[in-house]
């Protein structure tokens, strides 16, 4: 089989580590994907798991990773919005976009920090 595109050798030891089961997911031409199957929910949301999807770029890592999505859709226990979410479809899912975004620096950010920074904004949103 053909690799889809590539990962950074950090990416996937922290993936192998951390989140067993992920996959790569492309769809026609130049449209990747990451799913990290079961990722971890904090307490104050109903769901204790979901697939966690990123879309990787072209010319990633120079270029920056951006948002990311859920499915199934996460909510929250006490029945608050989330602010900035949005659907979309990617790879035959309808995936709950969280719009969120922090400066990419190129040579040092990767797809680590940026699921990094997801676990981050899930804690933060569980304690609004």
């Amino acid at each position: 089989m053909v690799d889809p595109y590539e990962l950074l050798p950090e990416d996937e030891e922290y993936l192998n580590a951390h989140h067993p089961g992920w996959e790569k997911v492309t769809e026609g031409e130049g449209k990747f994907g990451l799913l990290v199957r079961r990722f971890p929910v904090p307490s104050g949301f109903v769901q204790r798991e979901s697939t966690l999807m990123v879309l990787v770029p072209s010319g990633y890592p120079g270029t920056p990773v951006d948002m990311f999505y859920f499915d199934p859709h996460l909510q929250k226990a006490n029945g608050d919005a989330i602010p900035a979410l949005a659907e979309e479809v990617h790879f035959g899912i309808m995936w709950q976009r969280w719009s969120r975004h922090y400066d990419w620096t190129p040579g040092q950010d990767n797809l680590v920090k940026h699921i990094e920074y997801v676990g981050n904004e899930l804690r933060h949103e569980a304690m609004r």
